[in-house]
């Protein structure tokens, strides 16, 4: 069965993150009262002014700081401003009607809110999902890949572009920006980072007008995340299991700076590749043998054709994880000798859906702790609850392999 956890905000969450956002005066994970108060104590000389206090950016902090904060709690706002994941500082007009989506995540992210009849263009890989995005997969296609046709977004006419901040070879909302501002406003939101997710998404809710629907989904995810760490601290660091995480492409390793590490990390595993160079280093076989991880792990999907929401049988699934078992010399590998080499498909690994990914890793490192744990139930919870899909993973759909018990 799946987990008893109450779907309640626990106790560290307001710890967890710095809301990114102007209005947010005393740091913390959400704007509320609390920092109209802290801005009054700015006011009478009780508290320093932080970062987010000068709401209006004018120099200083004031009355009309407080009743800004006011128009964003209550949803009135006329202008948001916020610290995107390029470390911009963007001000956004409010509300937001319309918009385009040049990244996957920002479109998962936004059909959580229920916010997709505001999304007017779309990447390909969102097209391509027909089976995830049913409705956003009929919209026209403004990026394959690297290429964006800033022409066809202008004309458009979209309030907001949604693109990546950082995607880890160049800062892709700046260098988009030069093209779309000032006609469209550019916002660098990653949302595939296991740990940034929750401030990014914070802000998402607000640009969105859905604040509360963005903390209830962050509460839900890391309430499982959290009761997974605790188990995970009950595991003394020289028993946790040596792992070889590989990623998409054969040989490239996951090593820090990658989701699949930082996945890793959080279920337990000893990462054997956490000390190479770059977050996707590609690593000699002979190397992997040499280590003798316990446990191996391969993220897949290949454009659908391993595994993912449009696999209705782990045939393909069963004949890659096949092709790792059998590479030269590594029947020697104890991760081979114990029957310990998983298939995870990439659908819930450096996604918003990260979490579903952790919950089968904790089940492919520790089935003995984790017996209770259910990640199929919880995917199932997050595609009927947060996507809204009619999708039933007992029949459809390839996410690991071999299934956990």
């Amino acid at each position: 069965m799946v987990l008893c956890v109450s779907l309640v905000v626990f106790p560290a969450f307001a710890e967890s993150f710095t809301l990114k956002i102007y209005g947010n005066a005393n740091l913390d994970s959400i704007i509320d009262e609390k920092d109209i108060d802290y801005i009054n104590e700015i006011i009478k000389g009780g508290q320093l002014r932080t970062a987010f206090s000068d709401v209006n950016g004018d120099g200083k902090v004031d009355e009309q700081d407080i009743k800004l904060v006011e128009r964003i709690i209550s949803g009135t706002e006329e202008n948001l401003t916020l610290i995107d994941s390029a470390n911009r500082t963007v001000t956004v007009k409010y509300p937001i009607k319309s918009l385009v989506s040049l990244n996957q995540h920002s479109a998962e992210c936004i059909k959580i809110l229920g916010e997709e009849g505001k999304i007017i263009g779309v990447e390909q890989y969102v097209a391509d999902k027909k089976d995830f995005f049913p409705d956003l997969s009929k919209l026209p296609v403004v990026k394959s890949g690297s290429n964006c046709d800033f022409e066809k977004i202008l004309s458009m006419k979209p309030d907001v572009a949604i693109a990546y901040g950082w995607n880890g070879a160049s800062f892709v909302a700046i260098e988009y920006a030069k093209s779309l501002e000032p006609h469209v406003t550019v916002i660098g939101l990653n949302l595939y980072q296991p740990k940034n997710i929750s401030q990014e998404m914070a802000q998402l809710g607000y640009l969105m007008g859905k604040p509360k629907e963005a903390y209830d989904f962050i509460s839900f995810y890391e309430t499982y995340l959290k009761k997974i760490a605790e188990r995970v601290s009950e595991i003394p660091d020289e028993k946790k299991v040596r792992v070889y995480l590989e990623q998409n492409k054969d040989f490239a390793a996951a090593s820090n700076g990658s989701a699949l590490n930082d996945m890793c990390f959080i279920a337990g595993g000893n990462n054997i590749g956490l000390g190479l160079a770059g977050s996707s280093p590609t690593v000699d076989p002979e190397w992997v043998i040499k280590e003798n991880p316990e446990v191996i792990v391969k993220t897949a999907n290949h454009g659908n054709k391993y595994m993912g929401y449009e696999k209705d049988n782990a045939t393909d699934a069963k004949e890659l994880r096949a092709s790792i078992i059998n590479r030269t010399g590594w029947q020697n590998i104890k991760a081979v000798k114990d029957d310990r080499v998983f298939m995870l498909s990439d659908s819930n690994a450096g996604k918003p859906s990260f979490f579903i990914g952790v919950a089968y890793l904790a089940k492919f490192f520790y089935p003995e702790q984790f017996k209770d744990l259910d990640p199929e139930g919880i995917h199932q919870e997050y595609l009927t609850r947060f996507q809204r899909l009619d999708y039933d993973l007992k029949e459809r759909g390839v996410f690991a392999y071999p299934r956990p018990a």
